[in-house]
């Protein structure tokens, strides 16, 4: 690759580290302005409304963003195939949804959301609208396109719903905000993009878009139903007043997952298959990825579990209280998906795409069968269901995976062990020391106090037990975590960013 090439993907994924913090932040700026001008039940009914339109965007999309940005070469036929197809299908499902509307209200017994559901599948008009401009720009590498149209829908699609809510539009609120958003990401997406769809369809275009995306397809489907079939279960067991709470507790654990977790993978994939036929060498990175990860994950989720009963009412209000032992069990749920975070890459850049395929159906199988378990008593036992479920899967893969990827249990065992047993002593810590605050100061002093005991606390016990990882840790901090030198300190040889992974969604969950 010339030196052109790579300042592109540098900067490329420069621009990519800082829409996905930068969404991230201003996403929870805005969830918990909400939540304290909204009530639970009002997130609940558009959270169940929610996972009904985040399955169909995934039949929208039918994989062809990943198959365009796949292939060696695409032509405009490719790109006006997928298009019209995408509308078609967008326009099927909208239909559909306002056919069927009541039908799904009924199923969850909740009537109001049959309102919901109709006006929300309107943004999959303006998914599918910009989901091939979305293509090319990520073909491109031109993430900086992609950075200023999510900041800039978020923020105004943010500003539009809490506007709408401190006039007391409240659940439309929560709809005003998704539909700008879609609208604007739309709009930003065809100012960026010179190319126009043309008034043709060809068959053979499709059937090359289709041998590659069929699989993401499936693959995101897998995705779906192994993340949101707890939500959809609280939705259908416990109504929305039982998701309202789960759904706000399930937001932070992700959005620290996503943020930590999904810049090493990105890293993760082409440092490992690089190294595929060195194994000391694949092995001492993989470990290396394994360790700094969960040494800044552990502690973040053991955090979080420490401080949650003061944490909840500071940032969201006392109507929420509901969510904080949700919040301490996802929190411990998400600790667990960060140890197991690098299997995925680990899989594919041994060329086991199959047995990629074959967790996925079993983590899917094993989630859907706890949640259906544990819907006959309350949504704590759905959140305990999903942390038993995914101990179970870590199981299941090291038993059925040790010989296909060649991999050694117990040194990667090892790599949690003082992450783990750290962020235990922390939280311990952390713990008594809220008891003890909380009983004289605001929520608010509480947590500020709590966090820098935390912080104070573990970073010592790191730096005088492992200080190759922390100086590690912040080698990553330094060079914005996302740049391909942080694959270099990992173990792995020289590479000047050779090319970037977009992730598929079920990327980080296994």
């Amino acid at each position: 690759m010339d030196i052109a090439s790579n300042k592109k993907v540098t900067q490329g994924v420069a621009w990519a580290s800082t829409a996905s913090w930068g969404c991230q932040l201003l996403s929870f700026a805005i969830y918990t302005g909400l939540a304290r001008l909204l009530d639970p039940e009002t997130f609940g009914l558009v959270a169940i409304a929610g996972v009904y339109i985040a399955l169909i965007q995934v039949l929208v999309a039918q994989g062809f963003g990943m198959a365009i940005i796949q292939r060696p070469q695409v032509d405009n036929k490719h790109l006006d195939s997928a298009f019209w197809i995408a509308m078609t299908t967008a326009f099927l499902f909208c239909f559909l949804s306002h056919l069927f509307g009541g039908q799904i209200a009924r199923l969850f017994g909740e009537p109001r959301i049959a309102a919901v559901i109709g006006w929300l599948s309107l943004s999959l008009f303006f998914y599918a609208m910009s989901s091939v401009q979305m293509a090319i720009l990520t073909r491109e590498l031109n993430f900086r396109a992609l950075a200023v149209r999510s900041l800039l829908a978020t923020t105004i699609a943010g500003a539009v719903g809490l506007a709408m809510a401190f006039f007391g539009w409240g659940v439309w609120s929560l709809v005003g905000q998704q539909l700008a958003n879609a609208i604007l990401g739309s709009v930003f997406m065809w100012w960026s993009v010179s190319w126009r769809p043309g008034l043709r369809i060809s068959r053979q275009h499709l059937g090359d878009l289709y041998k590659f995306s069929l699989s993401v397809t499936g693959n995101d489907l897998l995705w779906f139903f192994s993340q949101k079939s707890d939500q959809t279960m609280v939705g259908y067991g416990f109504g929305s007043l039982g998701l309202g709470p789960y759904s706000l507790a399930s937001r932070l654990p992700t959005l620290l997952h996503d943020a930590i977790i999904g810049p090493l993978q990105s890293v993760a994939f082409p440092t490992l298959s690089k190294l595929q036929s060195e194994p000391l060498r694949f092995e001492r990175a993989l470990l290396k990825f394994c360790e700094v990860s969960t040494l800044i994950s552990f502690p973040l989720f053991a955090g979080i579990v420490a401080i949650a009963p003061s944490l909840v009412p500071w940032l969201f209000g006392p109507k929420w209280l509901a969510a904080i032992p949700l919040l301490q069990i996802l929190a411990i749920y998400g600790a667990v998906r960060s140890a197991l975070a690098f299997m995925h890459p680990l899989m594919l850049s041994k060329g086991r795409a199959g047995l990629y395929l074959a967790m996925n159906v079993i983590l899917t199988s094993l989630t859907l069968t706890g949640c259906f378990v544990a819907v006959h008593w309350n949504p704590r036992a759905i959140a305990l269901s999903v942390v038993l479920t995914m101990l179970l899967f870590a199981a299941i893969f090291l038993v059925i995976a040790r010989r296909p990827l060649e991999l050694r249990i117990l040194p990667l065992l090892k790599t949690f062990v003082f992450p783990g047993v750290t962020s235990l002593f922390m939280l311990i810590v952390v713990t008594f020391v809220r008891r003890f605050i909380s009983m004289i100061f605001a929520p608010a002093i509480s947590v500020v106090v709590c966090v820098v005991a935390g912080v104070v606390v573990y970073c010592l016990t790191a730096y005088y037990g492992r200080p190759d990882l922390l100086k590690a840790i912040w080698e990553l901090v330094a060079s914005h975590i996302f740049s391909s030198s942080c694959a270099s300190r990992l173990d792995a040889p020289p590479m000047p960013g050779d090319y970037v992974v977009k992730a598929a969604p079920g990327s980080s969950e296994s």
